[in-house]
């Protein structure tokens, strides 16, 4: 179960940095708000609480 969760954070923050990679790349011409940034940027900084992912990973797998 700890591998899982380890690969669903690893999945996330790729997928973050691809968000933020995109969104520096576009410029002002970017979709994203400054929230989604912010919340983004703490989830590469490791800001996030890693048992909300844990608690929806364990309901998915019910």
């Amino acid at each position: 179960m700890k591998r899982n969760v380890q690969t669903l954070r690893t999945n996330r923050v790729k997928k973050a940095q691809l968000k933020l990679s995109r969104h520096k790349h576009l410029g002002i011409k970017s979709k994203i708000d400054i929230h989604e940034v912010a919340s983004l940027m703490d989830t590469l900084t490791n800001r996030t609480r890693i048992e909300n992912e844990t608690m929806f990973f364990s309901v998915h797998m019910n």
